[in-house]
């Protein structure tokens, strides 16, 4: 901006040397305006061009703060979907089971699977007691005829009777046995139901349930 007004002030100068008064004097006031003109022509110019850039400047400022929160929008994007993914171990799922009075009832999905397998060959679970119940990363819901539990990857076996009470009363999902892994199953003289690290057997004779584990 200062070599534009300093060009406008030459070029005014210019223009004085050759002004003269009709009687050959120099027209000290003409040249004057002449020179304050130039210089705000020059003024106005050098702002304008001023102004011109600064609002380029803030153009490129803010295409650029777009740019990063789009790409910032984009990450958040794909973090979600990889924590999705991850997460995905079933126990949020869900299904429903339909009742002998005809209701539906929703359970978790792995629970409702195993109900509808064991109520169409047996028929003897009959209908949940209370609701399903988070434990130690999985889910359990009791039933009338026993209890149905999901581990955290969605899978879910039957434990009744007197294992069931000894898998409870020993911590159940939450002890060192862990979650079911079969459901409970007859063999000579008894039932056996395997976990994680153990199992419990019953033995008819004795009425007798033991933990074994591994």
């Amino acid at each position: 901006m200062r070599k534009t007004i300093i060009a406008a002030s030459a070029a005014a100068l210019l223009a004085l040397a050759g002004c003269s008064s009709d009687d050959g004097g120099v027209d000290v006031d003409g040249a004057t305006e002449a020179v304050a003109s130039e210089v705000d022509k020059a003024t106005e110019a050098a702002g304008d061009a001023a102004s011109d850039a600064t609002s380029a400047a803030g153009a490129a400022g803010e295409t650029t703060a777009a740019g990063d929160g789009e790409g910032e929008g984009s990450d958040g994007e794909s973090t979600g979907d990889g924590s999705d993914e991850g997460a995905g171990d079933g126990s949020g799922e869900m299904g429903t089971i339909a009742l002998a009075d005809g209701s539906e009832v929703e359970v978790p999905a792995g629970i409702a699977q195993k109900y509808s397998e064991i109520q169409g060959s047996t028929d003897h679970l009959g209908a949940p007691v209370g609701e399903a119940q988070a434990v130690a990363g999985g889910q359990m819901l009791e039933f009338e005829g026993g209890t149905i539990i999901q581990n955290p990857d969605g899978q879910a076996f039957l434990v009744q009777g007197e294992i069931l009470n000894e898998y409870m009363s020993n911590g159940g999902p939450e002890s060192d046995l862990g979650f079911p892994t079969t459901d409970e199953t007859p063999q000579e003289g008894g039932f056996i139901s395997t976990f994680d690290s153990g199992e419990i057997t019953y033995d008819i004779a004795t009425e007798e349930s033991t933990v074994e584990q591994n």
